[in-house]
Parts: structure tokens; C-alpha cells; sequence
């Protein structure tokens, strides 16, 4: 599916966001630092799939998490995020595409708008260097699970013909898996609340009976984490 939102909210906030963090811990007054047992975050997040004709997805995102060490955690991910962008003939299967070739009118473009909204479900481990005690850098693997929901919206009854034949129900909903690597850090602007900025590339393949290709999948993330309980430094007695 060639789904590009027109929403570009990401690209242009996303950096700001990150100066903003960073300047203010910058500005923050050196302290003893402080590892709590837990942690929680909540912030902007933004989708971009290439292969997909950049897909750019603005949403929402939230983790929880507990440090078993100074420099190891475990813990879990959510995100959603959504947007509209066309249905093409380009990037479907070889097999669907000689299929439209053979029954569509000549000079006839397929163009579909879209509906779509993702979902990414993830949990694991968590590897934090800390040499930098007012910005560790956090390391982890990437296995994700993809939730999509694609809702065709044809605007012709040629579009709509095609579009029963692909999407019988009206919404397609698919559940992949993606494999890759993350990162990135929380700049500490006080001993419980940090600011977070993530990277993250996921591989996956979805909707794989309509799309002829799979491709990487890049998540940013930017917002506060919140850091409580006991702090892992002192040692149990």
C-alpha cells in the first residue's frame, strides 16, 4: 500500500521537542545521581516506513520499567500512531499487480485513499551505560509486534470493485512481527524526571498478502520519563 499521511507534524516538532530537552539539561544543577527501581514514560511519537512511500505517522507512546542493576532493565513498550495516505497498484504482490493489469480499463491509475492506524507491542531488556551520569545512553534489541488496521476509502466504482476483491470486509487488520535495534538517552533535569529521546528500527514485512515488500520501520520518540523507588545504588542491609 503506498500510505503517505499528509500530517508532517513529526519532522518539524520532533527537533524542537529535543532542543528544548536538551537545553534544559544543560541547564540543570549537577546532583548525586539517583537510579530508581522503576521508571515510566510517556511522550510524542512519529513512525516513518520508506518502503511505503515514506509513511509518516505521528501518535503517541508509553513504556514502564524496572532496573534489576545499575546498567540492566527490563521492561515494556506501546505505541499508536495513524494517518491517510493512497492505495496504489505499485506495491502490491506481482501476482495482484498482473491480475489489475489484466482486468483494470487501460490508462486506468488506482489511487485509494487510506485509512491506517498502527499499533507496536514490545518487552525485553534494557542496557544502560552510564558513564555520563546526566545522560546514560540506553541500548536494547528490537522485537515488536505490529498491529495494523488499513481502512480503503474508494472514491470510484472501479476502485471500490477492486477494493471488495482485496479488502472483502472493509478493513484489512494484520499482526507482524519486526526484529532490529533501539536506542537513545534521558537527559536528567531533576533526580526523579528525565527527558527521553529514542530511536528506534524494526524489519517487518506486514500485510504481506497485499504488499509486495517489506522494508525497516523507524520510530522517534521524545517526552518526559519519571524515575521512583528505591534508589539501586544502596546496597539492601
Amino acid at each position: 500500500m503506498n500510505l503517505q499521511t499528509p500530517f508532517r507534524l513529526g519532522r518539524g516538532v520532533l527537533p524542537l521537542l529535543a532542543l528544548a530537552f536538551m537545553l534544559a539539561g544543560t541547564c540543570c544543577s549537577a546532583q548525586r545521581e539517583y537510579i530508581g527501581k522503576y521508571d515510566a514514560y510517556v511522550g510524542f511519537s512519529d513512525i516513518n516506513a520508506p518502503f511505503v512511500n515514506n509513511l509518516n505517522q505521528p501518535g503517541f507512546g508509553v513504556q514502564a520499567g524496572m532496573a534489576h542493576s545499575r546498567w540492566l532493565s527490563s521492561g515494556i513498550d506501546y505505541s499508536r500512531e495513524s494517518g491517510t495516505g493512497p492505495l496504489t497498484t505499485g506495491l502490491l504482490t506481482k501476482s495482484l499487480q498482473a491480475e489489475l493489469a489484466a482486468g483494470l480499463p487501460p490508462g486506468y491509475n488506482l489511487r485509494v485513499p487510506t485509512d491506517v492506524k498502527i499499533q507496536t507491542f514490545a518487552a525485553g531488556t534494557l542496557l544502560t551505560y552510564r558513564r555520563f551520569a546526566s545522560a546514560p545512553i540506553l541500548l536494547h534489541p528490537t522485537l515488536t509486534a505490529f498491529k495494523i488496521d488499513a481502512t480503503p476509502r474508494p472514491g470510484d466504482p472501479i476502485a471500490a470493485a477492486v477494493i471488495h476483491v482485496l479488502v472483502p470486509s472493509g478493513t484489512k487488520r494484520d499482526l507482524s512481527g519486526g526484529y532490529g535495534f533501539g536506542g537513545g538517552t534521558d537527559l536528567r533535569i531533576s533526580k526523579h524526571v528525565s527527558a527521553r529521546m529514542l530511536f528506534d528500527a524494526a524489519w517487518s514485512h506486514p500485510i504481506n498478502d497485499i504488499l509486495g515488500n517489506g522494508g525497516w520501520l523507524y520510530r522517534f520518540s521524545v517526552g518526559p520519563s519519571f524515575h521512583f523507588g528505591r534508589d539501586i545504588n544502596n546496597r539492601i542491609k
